[in-house]
């Protein structure tokens, strides 16, 4: 049976997340200009939310978008119009990319690995889509380290969390994942910002297999 509260959280998620998405890139800009603004060609986003990443990428990209949330929409067509970056939005998951084998030649991923279903699994899409040499970049905010006060916080809140968060799991361990996830070569750095639950974060990118 449909929970009617959880269908009134995915509306009304797009607004907060709007707002908050404009807080955080500022914490997190010199990072994201790093990794998304030299992109070139083909650049898919798995979980675009609404928009907060167009104002880092390069002008001229071929933008391709993976959002499972079908309220985000009107927030990406007035970032998008901005920013003015075309529109290539598509229905799936970040776990059934609707994509090629091969056929993009980056992807990005912020403040989305938290909330997806099958991390291991987006993961491996990611890699099956990236050309040979292609690039995935991510700002992610991540679990604490293990035995520490504020990951047992992070696991006490998560099903409250989850719940109301659109999927979040605020205790993921995100970068061990990455590292497991089969790529050529891996770099993360750790940062963190000061909010609680999620000051913890991760900013790198992982390179596919020539």
């Amino acid at each position: 049976m449909a929970d009617p509260l959880r269908g009134l959280i995915r509306r009304v998620f797009p607004i907060l997340l709007d707002r908050a998405s404009r807080r955080h890139d500022a914490w997190v800009a010199d990072r994201k200009a790093r990794l998304i603004g030299d992109l070139a060609g083909d650049v898919l986003e798995i979980g675009p939310g609404t928009g907060a990443n167009f104002r880092h990428v390069k002008p001229g990209i071929r933008w391709i978008g993976v959002e499972p949330n079908p309220h985000m929409s009107p927030y990406l067509k007035r970032a998008a119009a901005r920013a003015g970056v075309t529109l290539d939005l598509r229905d799936g998951t970040a776990e059934r990319l609707p994509t090629p084998d091969r056929s993009v030649d980056a992807v990005i991923s912020t403040l989305v690995l938290c909330s997806v279903a099958d991390l291991p699994r987006a993961l491996a899409e990611t890699r099956r889509v990236l050309r040979p040499g292609g690039r995935f970049v991510f700002v992610e905010h991540v679990g604490a380290r293990r035995g520490t006060t504020e990951r047992r916080v992070q696991e006490f809140v998560r099903p409250f969390w989850s719940y109301v968060g659109d999927g979040c799991h605020p205790d993921r361990d995100t970068a061990a994942a990455i590292r497991a996830a089969g790529f050529a070569e891996v770099e993360i750095e750790e940062f963190r910002i000061g909010v609680p639950i999620v000051g913890p974060h991760i900013a790198g990118w992982a390179r596919a297999s020539d």
